[in-house]
């Protein structure tokens, strides 16, 4: 009992292995894709709700992508990818894209919710989200989100 107490503290007081600059897009891509489908799901919920096909309040929307970004944007993830900056090849920072791509979103959901989301706003939700989407390996939605007219 003493013994198996006495390699729980020395486990867990050593700290995390640094991400692999090797394996780290085999890691984290699966790790954050349902996080991102979650975005492009509520993108589509949202754009539906523009046209009136979708009665979800915008609140409800926000919450949705509020719980995505705190998935995607893990304290402990986000410091392990700035670590990855000490690799000799490039590592694309992905956690910091999609984060960038939902805090995009929120931005646009909650213009929307006041009244319609701005040219800008929209702009930079589409080139954040499709650097995302790139990234985890999925094609780009057509969405009035993503439009600026």
């Amino acid at each position: 009992m003493r013994l198996a107490a006495a390699v729980l503290v020395l486990v867990l007081a050593t700290p995390a292995a640094a991400a692999s600059c090797r394996d780290y897009g085999q890691m984290i891509i699966p790790a954050l894709k349902p996080s991102v489908e979650a975005l492009r799901k509520i993108e589509r919920e949202a754009a539906d709700r523009i046209v009136g096909l979708d009665t979800r309040p915008y609140d409800y929307l926000l919450g949705q992508v509020r719980a995505a970004l705190a998935i995607i944007a893990d304290k402990f993830g986000l410091e392990e990818e700035d670590e990855l900056k000490r690799c000799r090849n490039y590592i694309p920072p992905v956690r910091h894209t999609c984060m960038a791509a939902a805090q995009a979103l929120i931005a646009v959901i909650e213009e929307q919710d006041k009244s319609t989301a701005s040219k800008a706003a929209k702009d930079a939700y589409a080139g954040a989200v499709s650097r995302c989407e790139r990234f985890i390996g999925l094609a780009p939605l057509k969405t009035a989100l993503r439009t600026s007219d």
